[in-house]
């Protein structure tokens, strides 16, 4: 890097906005592109902060007929659609008044249109019900939300060098192309998607949007299913396999992927609500009573039956302690399948072996999100054990239902399966997909290498036609948006980007909006502004100055819990998959110790706490030493523990201390999901003659002594993932969806919103008597020797010219 930009954890949005002020003031935003391509001319009421509707102004004023255009050709909306998403208006300068501005008057068909949209003012406009009402721009509305964002706020916040601030927005500002890149793990806290449309909005504002080089690109695990892209002309896409109506399946191995009939008899469930005790995010406020937080379209069942593959879900669960003991047990089954002796292998009722993947006997289609590449392939050697491939459990379990109630349509289903021609489940899924049309999965398993996804551009960059062909986008104006009409978002104070406090994870108060913006209006619900609980922290919406709300401690930071924890992926293993492997444990941390010369280590290797030296020696604690890191006392590591409790022992977290200068005072790191204890394990170490933490009788390894990295952390439910309102693409198809979409719309889990207190347990040294060794010999990072610090400073070499 040419230089690196230090921030308080989560403050990422407060750089955005503090380089949007400096974007403004210094003019490198760029004017036409923010009239042709964005929201920022569309006027917004400031009695409502809705758009401000045609249909309101305009006597008998109706929609453009969109069924023979880009909108409803290709996006697929309909009438009643386009009424929902609704109209908007700009200033027009040539006119002096305010015009209707249609989604499709985008790019080259604005430039065209003869409006001249303006970015600034305030103007009074006439409704049809005779009542008047001032309306400003987008942009303008914008321009009085940056006067809270100047450099020495920023800097407080985010406590980035100003010069640095300053330098990195002149270059966001003058650089063509940019992009930013962000990894998975800063989409870990609460507010990281206002810290993304921070990002982004930067990237707007510039002109930095699907161009060659440019966007915001982020981690996309789970946005593959959208790559088998169902269209009115291909047909159902991805669905014809995972949709395909059970009542009228179709068993012609010769059948167009297009003929497949599809309903869906089930909507998707985000995972995050089990996590969260089972429970949708339903608070009791002192303003209205009882308030339902998630949408209809969000809302979960009860969980009685669960069934996963290769997930290790149970593990990686935030809160995991609690899933154990307050969760699961009111699931009535639990199955996995999974080709590791995993936790989840033990905490299931049931659990399937299957074939990794070089030994699956059935075709596998994959895909990647950034690159554009399929690929359709088998295992090449005979498994190893008695083990199944996935699809053979599910066709298992199915022949037997159909046996057992004589109903054949459950075999049916997975009619290929049995006469090992899995090949004609990949097949429809080309067939069906605008992606793949034309594909042959003969053809490309036989050719053993990638195949290109027919998308328009390599490489794959976003937004491309809706920059370079003016197409609009999948979005309620067709535009590139940073305002939010959405009536939750105006309700929580989120219709403009702003920064704010982590639920947990600040010193200050808890999830505060950080503004004094006139046109953010959020709702606190009467909830106090000392109110703990998890719930209602989540709900509170505070709007505050920067002195404000620094002023404001967090209780929590005030009983000592003052590290925040962040919990990256590890280069080793793959999430927690392989976290038992010899040779991963003995690379992932400084303990990896083959011979295991200290019998407390779990293991051939142990997990670590990444923690800055001086922090850890004004806690009494040596590198190396073993620390029990505790979570938030009221619910960690689950609900209702109490310290005389066996299962408490067990699910405490004690883990190697490790220094490390290059983490500032407050913040650690250990790396996220390896294998948790559990109560085998635990027993297993404390019994077992060599102290490793197997369990006995399913021989399942930890990684730790006691606890779990998910000791400290639990579930939140973001209110504006929840929301009914939010128009926008569908997963998997060319049309518009509202509300709840897997993945895209929905909640997702925040480990690093959490605070940690840390406490020394033992000494590091050989069976807790004294330092650990590598401690003595001066080379070690916070105990260096004066020759180490030499070395380090390239003293140690004499130079003759």
């Amino acid at each position: 890097a040419d230089y690196w930009m230090p921030l308080r954890p989560a403050s990422d949005g407060a750089i955005f906005l503090g380089a949007m002020k400096i974007l403004v003031d210094e003019n490198m935003h760029d004017v036409d592109f923010l009239k042709g391509y964005t929201d920022s001319p569309v006027l917004v009421r400031t009695d409502t902060l809705q758009f401000l509707d045609p249909r309101d102004v305009v006597a008998e004023y109706q929609f453009p007929d969109f069924s023979k255009s880009y909108s409803g050709r290709v996006q697929s909306l309909k009438p009643a659609q386009v009424e929902r998403l609704g109209g908007m208006m700009v200033w027009d300068l040539n006119k002096k008044q305010a015009v209707p501005l249609h989604r499709e008057q985008v790019g080259w068909h604005y430039q065209t249109s003869g409006i001249d949209a303006a970015l600034t003012g305030t103007y009074r406009v006439k409704l049809l019900s005779g009542r008047e009402v001032d309306a400003m721009p987008v942009w303008q509305l914008y321009l009085v939300h940056f006067q809270d964002y100047d450099l020495d706020t920023v800097h407080q916040i985010c406590r980035t060098p100003k010069d640095l601030l300053v330098r990195w927005a002149r270059d966001s500002g003058s650089i063509k192309p940019a992009a930013i890149h962000n990894g998975e793990g800063t989409n870990h806290y609460f507010h990281q998607t206002i810290n993304s449309r921070g990002a982004a909005m930067v990237l707007i504002v510039t002109g930095n949007v699907g161009k060659f080089g440019t966007g915001q690109h982020t981690w996309s695990g789970n946005y593959k299913a959208g790559i088998w892209t169902a269209t009115p002309w291909s047909g159902a896409g991805l669905a014809v396999h995972t949709g395909e109506d059970p009542f009228n399946i179709t068993l012609d191995p010769n059948a167009h992927g297009k003929e497949i009939k599809t309903a869906s008899y089930y909507y998707g469930e985000e995972v995050g609500y089990w996590n969260h005790g089972d429970t949708a995010l339903i608070v009791s406020t002192p303003k209205y009573g009882r308030k339902v937080f998630t949408g209809k379209t969000h809302m979960p069942t009860p969980s009685k039956f669960r069934w996963v593959v290769n997930v290790n879900v149970l593990n990686n669960a935030k809160h995991h302690y609690d899933m154990v003991r307050n969760v699961d047990p009111n699931i009535e089954t639990l199955i996995c399948q999974d080709i590791e002796m995993t936790s989840d292998v033990n905490h299931n009722d049931i659990a399937f072996a299957a074939n990794s993947w070089m030994e699956f006997t059935y075709p596998e289609m994959t895909v990647t999100v950034s690159n554009p590449w399929v690929q359709i392939w088998k295992g090449g050697i005979r498994p190893l054990y008695d083990t199944r491939n996935d699809l053979d459990t599910f066709a298992g379990v199915a022949a037997k239902l159909s046996e057992m109630t004589g109903d054949t349509r459950m075999r049916d289903y997975f009619k290929f399966v049995y006469e090992n021609r899995v090949d004609v489940y990949a097949q429809r899924m080309l067939d069906a997909s605008s992606t793949f049309y034309g594909y042959s999965a003969d053809v490309m398993l036989k050719s053993e290498k990638g195949w290109m996804v027919m998308v328009r551009t390599y490489p794959r960059t976003p937004f491309w036609e809706e920059t370079n062909e003016s197409k609009p986008m999948w979005t309620r104006t067709g535009r590139y948006e940073n305002y939010r009409t959405e009536p939750e978002a105006i309700e929580y104070g989120e219709n403009f980007i702003s920064h704010r406090e982590g639920t947990e994870a600040t010193p200050y108060l808890p999830n505060a909006i950080m503004t004094t913006n006139p046109y953010v209006r959020p709702d606190d619900y009467g909830i106090p502004i000392t109110a703990q609980h998890h719930d209602d922290k989540t709900v509170r919406n505070i709007k505050l100055p920067w002195q404000e709300i620094k002023r404001h401690a967090n209780p929590l930071w005030e009983k000592g819990y003052q590290f925040y924890c962040v919990t990256p992926k590890t280069r080793h293993r793959v999430h927690s998959q392989w976290s038992v492997n010899d040779w991963v444990q003995i690379y992932e941390s400084n303990f990896g110790d083959p011979y295991r010369m200290d019998k407390r280590t779990p293991g051939v290797g142990e997990h670590q706490l990444h923690i800055n030296p001086q922090a850890a020696k004004d806690r009494g604690i040596n590198d190396g030493d073993y620390v029990y890191v505790d979570g938030n006392p009221v619910d960690r590591p689950y609900r209702g523990w109490k310290p005389s409790d066996p299962y408490y022992k067990v699910a405490r977290l004690m883990i190697r201390a490790k220094y490390n200068p290059a983490y500032p005072y407050h913040v650690t790191m250990a790396k996220h999901a390896p294998f948790v204890a559990t109560p085998k394990s635990v027993k297993g170490h404390e019994t077992r003659p060599d102290g490793r933490a197997i369990a006995v009788d399913t021989g399942y390894q930890s990684n730790f002594r006691y606890g779990a990295q998910q000791s400290f952390t639990r579930n939140w439910l973001m209110p504006m993932h929840q929301t009914d309102s939010l128009p926008g693409k569908h997963a998997i198809a060319w049309k518009f969806k509202w509300g709840y979409q897997v993945d895209h719309h929905a909640i997702n889990t925040v480990p690093k919103e959490c605070l940690i207190r840390i406490t020394k347990a033992e000494d590091g040294g050989i069976g807790a008597r004294g330092p650990w060794e590598p401690v003595r010999t001066g080379f070690t990072p916070g105990q260096e020797n004066e020759f180490m610090i030499k070395w380090l400073k390239g003293e140690h070499i004499k130079i003759k010219v």
